[in-house]
């Protein structure tokens, strides 16, 4: 379902709306009852009444007082760390609620904010927790509440814990009767029923919640002449990418590398892959005369593999619009897959036993996302919960005329018990770097018991400082096979001490030893995790920031089958000095503007083979300054498929300025492949808008597959 303009006008009111009454309400909260002020001062104790009577209130106070204390060794000042607590506060709430209207929508969650305290789940809560109903009737019916929302985001956290968390400080700065009264009248509008069925409904919350930042850092720009700073970069840089244009990049990456692999797949010229472009069939060279078929080739350099071995990453993921469209594809393949099955040039086993498995597998195996934003992080977590909660409950729909008899309801009972584990393969990039003592102490929390391992981390983690400028634009996996290349040309040089303390392990005298290294730190990092969990033990900030920074580097060490992405656009005169230097330094060819530099980047992530889609600006097809970038993209790649849409794609800012296209590569190491390949272009420049240009491709993919 797509949204109309009236649609998002309503959403774009609701979430700048929302966000003032949230960040006004977190800062009363705040100083009202916890004595912390916008400059960082904290009132002690005993100067506040509510701290000293309540146990709950005490113990955010002093889990206030710990946060100020460990953000300060980070090296931020107190005033900003309350501006961020302030913020993190009101979008971390702003999005649960959305979720919870959301869930509401699809009848995935009994009625949770529809009604307020007489929502139907509500209901069913207080019989459940008698404390509760208790406080219920003496009046209590906003603290009782407030206790259900938090249990249901609790029960929702199991599986999407990154947003739902309840144990974090901005779930225990939770919005006071007043504000939520106003929030819940905002959210409950009829002229919002519509948008929470919407999936791009995320994405618009996201865009729109950050818009403050964005015409504040664009403001000092251009006013001030200044450049962006580090943190002005997830606000300045987001744009909602069209749906039609994720359908025609994910559908010319990941459909075509499936029709490589399965020719009579059913899939094409159906629904799931209508914005395929029709493959080239037999094609004559002039130099020969005789007809080869290119595309068959190309076929038969993609080994079948089963469906869930194939990797999708989009590296500035935003809210996982292009994640949203490739969990529809990948599910068609598995479903493919499962019904044809020891077919000819089909895998005798199929990846799933059951249609019940799929969205547990799409998320675990083949789904990957980064982002320098947590928000964004939250609400691609929650979009493809969403996802795969709405896909099983079609499913098991179907399982109702069954539930007859015993031996139905055993078998939808059955299928239920398949619905678990939906944690996502989703990282934020922007970690805090640790300091030499809070390094120290993760490394002995972790156990990391070998020496190697804790020399590796500590000069990695130097490494780090730069990953609050450039995303995943910076090389983590090449620093870490770098440093293990020093340590191994170290040990040759020294091969008697191996096995002694503190060298090398002994170990170190075979090869595999070296070969293994990445792998097994991030395990061994996997397991502390795991422990931790299961312990109970609630993460400092630094161990936290530790475990996350792991995370990305574990995303990074692998490589992808399809790279599909709606990069951040920042040209270099408008960069901060900082990044101006890290981008000469590390992609000369795309030093000019970050979209440049990350369709280098698209490229390494890729697999050898591997297709990368991207939506860019379309001045590194023009001018001088890119001629480099464009050799070297050709000295890697071959064109697919190009949507030139030039201006008037998006509706915001300057639509004249703002000039673009879509293509998708096929990373090809033979050189002859590639000067043989041929694309298929599509020119949109003259279209006057987003939808026009919609249209006029549409059309020419009709005449295309039509012969004309």
């Amino acid at each position: 379902m797509a949204l109309t303009d009236a649609q998002r006008s309503l959403i774009h009111h609701l979430a700048l709306k929302a966000r003032e009454i949230l960040m006004a309400e977190t800062r009363q909260l705040l100083e009202g009852v916890y004595g912390l002020y916008a400059d960082g001062r904290l009132d002690p104790p005993e100067k506040l009444p509510q701290v000293q009577q309540e146990p709950e209130a005490g113990e955010t106070y002093r889990r206030l007082d710990h946060f100020l204390e460990e953000e300060t060794r980070a090296g931020f000042s107190r005033a900003e760390a309350v501006e961020q607590l302030v913020k993190e506060t009101a979008y971390t709430h702003l999005n649960r609620l959305v979720a919870f209207k959301m869930l509401e929508a699809r009848n995935l969650i009994r009625g949770t904010l529809d009604k307020g305290t007489d929502a139907n789940g509500f209901k069913f809560y207080l019989a459940e927790h008698p404390d509760d109903l208790a406080r219920y009737e003496r009046g209590e019916a906003d603290a009782a509440y407030r206790h259900f929302l938090l249990w249901q985001a609790g029960q929702i956290a199991q599986e999407v814990r990154v947003l739902f968390d309840p144990d974090t400080l901005p779930s225990r700065l939770f919005p006071r009767p007043r504000a939520l009264k106003d929030l819940l009248a905002l959210l409950n509008d009829p002229a919002l029923d519509g948008v929470w069925l919407a999936e791009e409904t995320v994405g618009w919350v996201y865009q729109y919640f950050n818009e403050p930042e964005l015409q504040a850092a664009f403001e000092k720009v251009r006013a001030r002449s200044a450049k962006f700073e580090a943190r002005d970069i997830p606000s300045a840089t987001q744009l909602f990418t069209p749906h039609w244009i994720v359908r025609f990049l994910v559908h010319n990456t990941l459909g075509r590398l499936w029709v490589h692999m399965h020719p009579d797949t059913r899939l094409r010229g159906a629904e799931a892959l209508d914005y395929l472009v029709p493959l080239t069939i037999d094609e004559t060279t002039a130099a020969e005369g005789e007809v080869v078929n290119r595309q068959s080739k190309i076929a038969n350099s993609q080994v079948m593999r089963l469906a869930k071995e194939i990797t999708l990453l989009d590296p500035a993921c935003g809210g996982m619009h292009f994640g949203l469209v490739a969990f529809d594809l990948f599910a068609a393949m598995y479903m493919e897959e499962l019904e044809r099955a020891g077919e000819p040039g089909w895998p005798a086993t199929p990846s799933v036993a059951d249609p019940a498995e799929i969205p547990t597998s799409i998320l675990a195996h083949n789904l990957f996302g980064i982002d320098i934003d947590l928000r964004a992080v939250q609400l691609s977590a929650l979009a493809l919960y969403l996802k795969a909660r709405s896909w099983w409950q079609q499913q098991l729909a179907g399982d109702e005329s069954a539930q007859m008899s015993n031996d139905g309801a055993h078998a939808a009972e059955n299928r239920k018990s398949k619905i678990v584990n939906l944690q996502s393969n989703l990282v934020c990039a922007d970690v805090t770097p640790l300091n030499g003592g809070h390094l120290g102490t993760f490394v002995r929390e972790a156990r990391f018991e070998r020496p190697i391992y804790e020399r590796l981390m500590r000069a990695l983690w130097e490494k780090l400082q730069d990953v609050q400028q450039l995303g995943s634009l910076l090389r983590l996996e090449k620093e870490l096979e770098t440093l293990i290349e020093q340590e191994r040309a170290h040990y040759q040089e020294t091969p008697l001490f191996a096995g002694l303390e503190g060298e090398f392990e002994a170990e170190a005298v075979e090869e595999e030893f070296w070969n293994v290294i990445s792998v097994q730190i991030i395990q061994g990092l996997d397991e502390f995790a795991r422990q931790q969990a299961r312990a109970g033990v609630d993460q400092t900030f630094f161990t936290g920031e530790a475990t996350k920074g792991l995370r990305l580097l574990d995303l990074m060490l692998r490589r992808y089958d399809v790279v599909v992405t709606n990069p951040p656009y920042l040209s270099r005169r408008k960069m901060n000095q900082e990044l101006q230097k890290l981008l000469s330094e590390a992609y000369p060819e795309g030093k000019n503007d970050l979209y440049a530099a990350f369709i280098q980047r698209c490229l390494e992530f890729a697999e050898t083979r591997g297709y990368v889609g991207m939506l860019t600006m379309h001045s590194f097809m023009f001018i001088s300054s890119y001629e480099e970038l464009r050799q070297d993209v050709r000295s890697r790649a071959a064109i697919e498929t190009m949507a030139h849409c030039g201006p008037a794609l998006f509706e915001v800012g300057n639509p004249g300025t703002l000039q673009t296209t879509a293509f998708t590569l096929r990373k090809e190491p033979d050189a002859e492949a590639r000067a043989d390949s041929e694309g298929t272009y599509f020119r949109l420049v003259h279209e006057g808008s987003g939808d026009e240009k919609r249209r006029a491709l549409e059309a020419a993919l009709r005449d295309l597959r039509g012969g004309r």
